[in-house]
């Protein structure tokens, strides 16, 4: 049975850039959820996970702690003993890191914090009127 595929949008913690003796980039962060239940309490989700190579390079560069992210993954649980003691953790596995959408004063403030080089997302445009053109139907070629 396949691990299964999951989506997320959260805030991206704890990130940390390594690199492993033969030069592999390894990047290893948290992403934070949160929702309000029926109780009007707040419900936490923290999945842990790991990203190679450019994937790893790319959140690096351009996600501060606290970013908003979309994040897609295999999601798995991983078990481990600590003082004879199992514990149990949720990763991603095979990550693929996104920006999330943001508003226009947002976009802003962010390329302002990460320097000129982030990039920088705009507002679609309504698409511009096509104008009529008269057609010959004598031309019209059938398919």
């Amino acid at each position: 049975m396949p691990l299964p595929t999951v989506t997320i949008f959260g805030t991206i913690n704890k990130i940390e850039l390594k690199y492993s003796q033969s030069g592999m980039a390894i990047c290893s962060f948290q992403i934070e959820c949160s929702e309000k239940n029926s109780k009007y309490e707040w419900e936490n989700l923290t999945l842990r996970g790991t990203a190679f190579e450019k994937q790893a390079e790319f959140i690096n560069q351009w996600f501060q702690d606290g970013a908003l992210c979309v994040a897609t993954g295999k999601l798995i649980t991983e078990m481990y003993e600590k003082d004879g003691k199992k514990n149990y953790t949720t990763k991603l596995k095979f990550p693929k890191i996104e920006f999330a959408p943001k508003s226009k004063n947002q976009s802003s403030e962010q390329s302002e914090s990460k320097g000129a080089n982030a990039p920088v997302y705009h507002e679609r445009k309504e698409m511009p009127q096509i104008p009529d053109i008269d057609i010959d139907t004598d031309m019209i070629i059938p398919f």
